[in-house]
């Protein structure tokens, strides 16, 4: 994306557009420090205007606007259409939230009316409303859109895929349902060639080694032979040399062609997705039914210069041994700041949360800042593990996919994937398994693949489960049972 943008030079090849491609990011930290209007590259028109119209305006500040005359008009009718009117063009990114953020790019698109649009998994940080928003845009849309994503119901709305792999770029001109199906199909037939594949090379070597031990043996009773007959020694010399240089011929034949079977094994391997064969259970204690684990009472929470959350209808809520909760709410309604609270990590202003003891929580968040970014791979198992032995540790970082080159890779280069299978893996390190676990937008820096994983697992786990999320098709995948909605 950043190369078809232009933000990254390719290292060979070249990329051509007629107009300049505009892109909604996935991440905005370099945009804090920046207004609005700044980050959506408009500030310097924007204050030509204000000075035109104030009577302050300039022969450059005319030539900039360029007759682009209706900039605060579009602005101000985009803002209201990504439900953001009361942000204004001097506003810092810093304050707003990712939801907002992205929705201020979003709103760049009726701004600049841009023939190609990139962007990189835009419902991240969107609420319900918003991805309906999006979604709406994406149905209407004529313009040319290319969109990395994770969102299955966006996907579904596109007519092609693009699948990106170790074996290369494939089209598919479908659908991602449609698209789902052929690429199962497609794995599970690569899967029967690579086991007849693995079966042919076992044969491949087991007659290699029969060969050669029945050419050794052919050689040995042909000198034993000669010796008897008294050949001469030159003449057992020449001898000697044709049966090494036939076996080395016929080696050379069976070398290449368990060279050749291990090749397409690898070529086929190549076109496999690991991730998709990856089962994790990471187990759960064991907590009698019906047992209530966390009482939240009358609760209020209040950040620096911001009012407070919840002061109009202070929370209350309670969460039973067992239970499986989907947390709904929009954007800055404080479903997170919740989740932390009842975890822990934040403490409440007003009103009290009550835990069970001992209750064992383990909070994942959509960082997966669990994990020490610090820490080496190896090391982030080494540092939480009490009993197992290195080589165990080491055979549960390839069982999680983790191969022996990453062992040594910080925590904090690893991707949302790595990050997800890590801090999945340093749980089944751990000695006592969660009675619940928090997940708050888990699948935000995920790929499909991983999401697929993290959803089995979360399946599967059959203590308690609070879930923060605006992808439905996750969590119905995780077998949610009741929701909870909050407002602000």
């Amino acid at each position: 994306m950043k190369i078809i943008r232009g933000q990254i030079p390719p290292a060979s090849g070249k990329v051509s557009y007629n107009h300049i491609p505009y892109m909604v990011p996935q991440h905005f930290g370099q945009f804090n420090d920046m207004t609005v209007a700044e980050t959506l590259g408009i500030a310097d028109k924007i204050n030509a205007l204000s000075a035109i119209f104030d009577g302050r305006g300039t022969e450059k500040d005319f030539a900039l606007i360029d007759e682009d005359w209706t900039l605060q008009e579009r602005m101000s009718e985009a803002f209201t259409r990504w439900h953001i009117d009361y942000i204004t063009s001097d506003m810092p990114m810093g304050a707003l939230s990712g939801g907002e953020k992205t929705k201020v790019f979003l709103a760049g698109l009726d701004i600049y009316n841009p023939e190609i649009v990139l962007m990189d998994e835009p419902t991240n940080h969107l609420d319900t409303k918003g991805r309906e928003l999006l979604y709406d845009f994406i149905r209407r849309t004529n313009r040319t859109v290319i969109i990395v994503s994770h969102d299955r119901t966006l996907l579904n709305m596109l007519p092609a895929i693009y699948e990106m792999s170790a074996a290369g770029v494939q089209f598919y001109p479908m659908s991602y349902r449609e698209y789902k199906d052929v690429a199962s199909a497609k794995k599970a037939a690569d899967m029967a060639h690579l086991k007849d594949q693995r079966k042919e090379l076992a044969k491949a070597e087991k007659s290699a080694q029969k060969t050669m031990e029945r050419q050794q043996k052919h050689a040995s009773r042909g000198e034993k032979q000669s010796a008897k007959k008294c050949v001469a020694r030159i003449a057992m010399g020449n001898l000697r040399d044709k049966s090494e240089s036939s076996t080395a011929r016929l080696n050379k034949v069976q070398q290449e062609r368990l060279q050749t079977i291990n090749r397409k094994m690898r070529e086929i391997q190549a076109s496999i997705s690991e991730n998709t064969t990856l089962k994790i259970n990471i187990g759960s204690s064991v907590s009698p039914g019906n047992k209530r684990l966390v009482e939240v009472r009358n609760v209020i929470f209040t950040y620096p210069d911001r009012s407070a959350l919840w002061q109009q209808f202070p929370l209350n809520l309670s969460i039973y041994s067992g239970e499986r909760i989907w947390l709904k709410g929009d954007n800055g309604c404080g479903k997170s700041t919740l989740l932390k609270i009842i975890a822990g990590i934040l403490h409440p202003m007003g009103g009290e949360v009550l835990r069970s003891a001992p209750l064992n929580i383990l909070y994942l968040d959509q960082e997966y800042s669990c994990l020490d970014d610090g820490l080496t791979v190896y090391g982030q198992l080494e540092a939480c593990n009490v009993r197992k032995p290195e080589h165990e540790l080491k055979m549960l970082l390839n069982r999680f996919l983790f191969a022996a080159y990453t062992w040594d890779k910080m925590c904090g280069s690893l991707s949302g994937g790595e990050r997800m299978r890590l801090a999945l893996c340093r749980l089944s390190v751990c000695e006592n398994a969660p009675d619940m676990i928090i997940a708050d937008e888990p699948t935000n820096n995920i790929d499909v693949s991983s999401m697929d994983i993290l959803s089995d697992t979360l399946k599967s786990f059959k203590g308690t489960l609070l879930v923060v999320s605006h992808d439905e098709q996750f969590v119905e995948d995780v077998g949610i049972e009741r929701v909870v909605s909050i407002v602000k």
